[in-house]
């Protein structure tokens, strides 16, 4: 059974996603085709085929607020799909959260 990978997208005309076929995956890589490493916090590219010339698919995504994250949130969504059903990339933190824990004392009802 095939696997997919969708892509939610925003902002793209009549396109809310991007199927990408898992076994056609050579590999995630942060940045743009403007060099190595360019723009790694804000582009990601996903290469496919193993022929003589990549088929490349470029993300543009917000910032996460952890360097690594999109990448990892790419290669969690890629190894988690083990019974063929369509893996969604969920989206990294890109804004602190802030973790308050009220006790009885301070706080009331």
């Amino acid at each position: 059974m095939a696997k997919f990978l969708k892509i939610p997208l925003t902002g793209v005309a009549n396109t809310p996603e991007q199927l990408i076929a898992i076994d056609q995956v050579v590999s995630v890589i942060p940045g743009d085709v403007a060099g190595p490493g360019a723009n790694p916090t804000t582009k990601t590219r996903i290469l496919l085929n193993a022929a003589a010339a990549f088929d490349v698919v470029e993300i543009t995504h917000t910032a996460a607020l952890v360097a690594g994250d999109v990448l990892a949130a790419f290669n969690a969504a890629l190894t988690a799909n083990p019974g063929g059903i369509t893996s969604t990339l969920g989206s990294p933190v890109n804004t602190a959260q802030v973790d308050v824990t009220y006790t009885s004392a301070a706080y009331t009802a």
